[in-house]
């Protein structure tokens, strides 16, 4: 369900060229993530999304989004996956809405001594009000070990992401996460990780130093 060859050294050399531009004075949050996978048949999933996200460390939370979406397998190790998330933005005293069809394409396989995968996303955003409406590209890469540390059994992984604003021709985003999972069932899982959070604002790169947290519901039965 995913594609990541030849896909590893642009994102280091992508990161690099992020870390090493002037930036602000860094800023603190979190994002608080569920997910859920449904096995519909052989080759069909329901996939749903929840997220919430905090700036000022935890004292506000200004953004947050529900999704729903249909995954189909291909053959080998691809999948395409298509549908729709609503997302709310704090503005002011005010929350504005975003309305999101979202069509993506995944590969998984494996690098070193961990399974490897990748994820590319076209993302149409509508939004309420006066604000322009934008086409977004993402691309998302996560290596997660298949050998676990510590006697508690944990898992590390590392995230990949970066944002390309179709509408204005411009890389804007670059996310970089490093943490740990653990299944407490076959049914459940939970991640803890840190986020460098990089994004362009005026033409200069503004950082977020983000705690992730997350739990995965999965339904195969």
């Amino acid at each position: 369900m995913y594609y990541a060859h030849q896909t590893s050294l642009p994102l280091i050399i992508l990161t690099l060229i992020i870390s090493s531009t002037n930036t602000r004075a860094a800023e603190t949050g979190s994002s608080h993530n569920l997910f859920y996978l449904e096995k519909l048949n052989n080759k069909s999933f329901f996939v749903g999304r929840a997220n919430l996200v905090t700036r000022d460390g935890f004292s506000d939370t200004f953004f947050g989004y529900v999704d729903g979406n249909y995954r189909h397998s291909l053959s080998g190790p691809w999948a395409i996956e298509m549908g729709y998330r609503h997302a709310f933005l704090e503005l002011g005293n005010d929350w504005r809405e975003e309305y999101r069809p979202m069509l993506g394409l995944y590969w998984r396989g494996k690098l070193g001594q961990g399974k490897l995968s990748n994820r590319h996303r076209l993302e149409w955003r509508y939004f309420e009000g006066n604000a322009q409406d934008r086409v977004r590209y993402r691309n998302e890469s996560v290596w997660t070990s298949t050998n676990t540390i510590t006697d508690f059994q944990l898992t590390p992984f590392i995230e990949e992401e970066f944002f390309y604003d179709v509408t204005n021709s411009e890389l804007n985003s670059n996310w970089l996460t490093f943490g740990i999972s653990k299944f407490w069932s076959k049914d459940l899982k939970w991640k803890l990780g840190y986020r460098l959070q990089s994004q362009k604002f005026d033409g200069k790169w503004e950082n977020r130093h983000v705690l992730v947290t997350g739990i995965s519901i999965f339904s195969f039965d």
